[in-house]
């Protein structure tokens, strides 16, 4: 199992115990604390096709589906929630999944979402 697996079975168990009856895992990321080498992971961010899941030591909070995170850019991209989230550029990859997973489904939503 190559390292891109690894992480998102690691996402998948984390997020198990707080998914809903046939909830899926779209992608998620970590995010992390810390400056420079001294960061340390902190919060998953789980993204499913109906919530957006943060997930840490006290367990899961569960927020709308409608946030986006914005083009990841530089070493660590902020997202602004309750608090603000730092995201490595390792997982940028992840966030503008996250975003793209939102706005398909948006568009699915209302087909006349391109047109405007």
């Amino acid at each position: 199992m190559g390292y891109k697996e690894r992480r998102a079975e690691m996402i998948a168990t984390q997020a198990a115990p707080h998914l809903e009856p046939g909830e899926q895992v779209q992608t998620g990321f970590m995010t992390v604390t810390g400056w420079g080498i001294f960061t340390v992971p902190a919060e998953t961010f789980v993204v499913t096709d109906r919530a957006i899941l943060i997930v840490g030591r006290g367990g899961a909070q569960r927020l709308p589906r409608d946030v986006r995170f914005g083009k990841p850019t530089g070493i660590y991209h902020r997202i602004k929630l309750d608090r603000t989230y730092k995201v490595h550029r390792q997982w940028y990859q992840e966030v503008i999944a996250a975003d793209e997973a939102l706005r398909e489904m948006q568009t699915h939503d209302d087909p006349t979402a391109d047109e405007h």
